[in-house]
């Protein structure tokens, strides 16, 4: 058994390789030290522990001795982990992107001895397949031309470095000097044409959650029906995992089919807050089972009392899916109705995905059963749940990571408000508290709880700040919401550049060859998008502070951004809406503050509302719009008033 530095690590990605025959290092400077003293180049390859292709390429390339060799001999070679370090595949990404025109994970990058990019891709093939050549030839190759012609290629490298620096200072150009509302036209437009009007989503293949797409018309009221045809299909799709709850990564069919069988916590975190919203919208019970299942399956498979792991793998026993289908005469074997579960759930014979039956529902009769055959589904999926779980699991990825656990206590805090769940608003404000305790008691974030080496970046700070927000208005805390002030006042210290820009990578972190410069939202919000709802959020809550004018200087910083590409910086084009006279700031008097009002008031079928509690003597309820206040008197004027407006 082979063993590499590796070993050492905490993270499964990176345990996932410490045995392969490569001479694999963690990033670090031991390793660029031996590429400097031995004159090569580093081998690069970033990857995370729930993808499909990094485990096949480890299975081809890494674990072959053959391989191991060529990349021994002629390289540094350095693993890292994506989730861990996203400055470092951010800085990576950004070249491979600028010079191949695509992006993805592995990400596979040549590096000189002083970090800076030579040439890079993706997945690389063991023989010579897809038109592209084997990885061994392009290893060859690569060392080759380095060893023969060391010169030319750091000449090379500089010209590309440079010009890679200078694309990216031309994001930084000068804002603009006022804001409209240009940018939510533009994305709405832009919504409705690549909608999918019959299974919802994009249109086209493969189908990812468009969930900060939906949160946003929740928020503004538009696109409803679309937004509403999409989470019933999710809902009823082979995406979903009916027996246990929660959702795929994607799907590669149009239809919302046949996943890809990964689970991140950040799709549920956030498809958990979307199913909550629709449900208060509708008062339709399938959203509120929907989100449910979602918050079973995270407190199920993914709570620890430090927060939530990070992901479960699509593979199991070296096949993806095998722990997620059924045959049909296992089906047929385990459940006691085998009729309504084979119609209730498509199963047949031939099965949808390989022989196996992946469970889906026609949208058509997600709603036509009675109450008895809903008691006997419920019966059977309990059945079908306890045969599966005697199976080899997927792997659990237990990185815990700050901002996809602040991501989820927003959304288990409304899930609670919404579906009336005291006990996840009980365990949203337990793990509220231990992030107060854990970090910022203890003046730093983190980017994975319990490992200190690692600062958070901008997106870990924007969304815990979020999540104590949000914890604050339901808990009505103080202490949440002046922990809420404290992130965000660490975050503009350290992320903050002139005039209103963000950077992921703040003074804490190590100064890579490019800056990291994301506005656009990718599998998460982005950090500097998370920021600015934070500050919307306490300028609401707290105004007469300096969180509008830095909002505001922010917003006009990023509005080129907003107009070019508004479909992709989706939760700032919100905030935008937000900022323009579109957040209803609702007031309550103290002694008006009774459970019963509060209730009904986050129940409210509106998104984009603050409910805040004042000491301030009172006997009506206040609801300030832009710089328009209006008085209420019941959860009902509120309404009105917000409908109205």
């Amino acid at each position: 058994m082979h063993e590499n530095r590796l070993i050492h690590e905490t993270s499964p990605y990176l345990q996932q390789h410490a045995h392969n025959p490569v001479d694999w290092y963690p990033w670090g400077e031991e390793a660029f030290e031996k590429a400097r003293r031995e004159n090569k180049l580093v081998f690069l390859s970033i990857g995370y522990s729930t993808c499909h292709w990094c485990h096949v390429m480890e299975n081809e390339s890494f674990e072959d001795e053959a391989t191991a060799r060529i990349l021994n001999d002629n390289f540094v070679a350095i693993k890292v982990d994506r989730e861990e370090r996203p400055d470092i595949d951010a800085a990576y990404m950004n070249f491979v992107v600028a010079t191949t025109g695509s992006g993805g994970w592995p990400l596979n990058v040549f590096v000189t001895p002083d970090r800076k990019p030579f040439f890079g891709g993706t997945y690389f093939p063991p023989t010579a397949r897809y038109g592209m050549p084997s990885f061994k030839t392009v290893l060859e190759d690569i060392a080759s031309k380095y060893r023969d012609d060391t010169r030319n290629v750091e000449d090379a490298v500089e010209r590309m470095t440079t010009a890679l620096q200078e694309s990216v200072k031309k994001r930084w150009d000068s804002g603009a000097l006022g804001l409209d509302s240009k940018p939510i036209k533009l994305f709405n437009d832009e919504f409705l044409e690549s909608f999918d009007p019959e299974n919802g989503g994009n249109l086209g293949a493969p189908k990812f959650p468009i969930t900060l797409e939906i949160i946003f018309n929740f928020y503004q009221k538009r696109n409803i029906p679309e937004s509403l045809r999409t989470l019933k299909r999710m809902g009823n799709g082979g995406i979903f995992d009916h027996v246990d709850g929660g959702f795929h990564r994607y799907s590669i069919d149009d239809k919302w089919l046949v996943p890809h069988f990964e689970k991140m916590l950040y799709d549920n975190a956030l498809l958990l807050d979307a199913f909550s919203q629709a449900y208060l919208l509708t008062n339709d019970a399938f959203f509120k089972e929907k989100a449910s299942m979602i918050y079973k399956y995270l407190t199920k498979r993914l709570y620890t009392t430090n927060g939530f792991y990070s992901a479960q793998d699509a593979d199991s026993e070296g096949e993806e899916g095998k722990y997620y289908v059924f045959s049909f005469d296992e089906i047929k074997s385990v459940v006691k109705h085998f009729d309504l579960i084979k119609n209730r759930y498509n199963v047949t014979k031939q099965g949808n995905f390989e022989g196996k039956n992946i469970l889906n529902v026609d949208t058509r009769q997600s709603s036509s059963l009675s109450a008895s055959d809903r008691e006997k589904l419920e019966d059977d999926l309990a059945r079908l749940q306890a045969y599966r779980e005697k199976r080899v699991p997927p792997a659990t990825d237990t990185k815990i990571i700050t901002c996809w656990n602040g991501l989820a206590i927003s959304g288990i805090a409304r899930y609670a408000l919404a579906c009336d769940d005291e006990a996840a608003l009980l365990l949203a404000a337990r793990l509220g508290s231990t992030y107060m305790e854990q970090m910022v008691d203890k003046g730093k974030i983190l980017r994975i709880f319990g490992k200190e080496t690692i600062r958070g970046f901008l997106e870990d700070h924007a969304a815990l700040a979020n999540a104590f927000i949000d914890l604050h208005e339901a808990t009505r805390e103080t202490r949440f919401l002046d922990a809420a002030k404290k992130v965000i006042d660490w975050a503009a210290g350290e992320f903050w550049h002139d005039d209103g820009f963000l950077a992921e990578s703040g003074k804490n972190h190590e100064a890579l060859f490019s800056a990291d410069t994301r506005v656009h939202d990718a599998v998460t919000p982005s950090g500097a998008s998370l920021f600015l709802l934070a500050l919307l959020k306490l300028d609401a809550l707290d105004p007469g502070q300096r969180y509008g004018e830095m909002l505001e200087t922010c917003l006009k910083a990023h509005y080129p951004a907003l107009v070019s590409r508004p479909s992709s910086i989706v939760l700032m084009v919100m905030v935008l809406w937000g900022f323009l006279g579109h957040l209803h700031a609702i007031t309550v008097p103290e002694p008006l503050a009774t459970s019963q009002l509060l209730t009904q008031l986050h129940r409210l079928p509106a998104f984009n509302k603050i409910v805040k509690v004042t000491s301030i003597s009172g006997k009506q309820i206040s609801v300030c719009t832009g710089t328009a206040c209006k008085i209420a008197t019941d959860a009902r004027d509120v309404l009105s008033i917000i409908e109205q407006s």
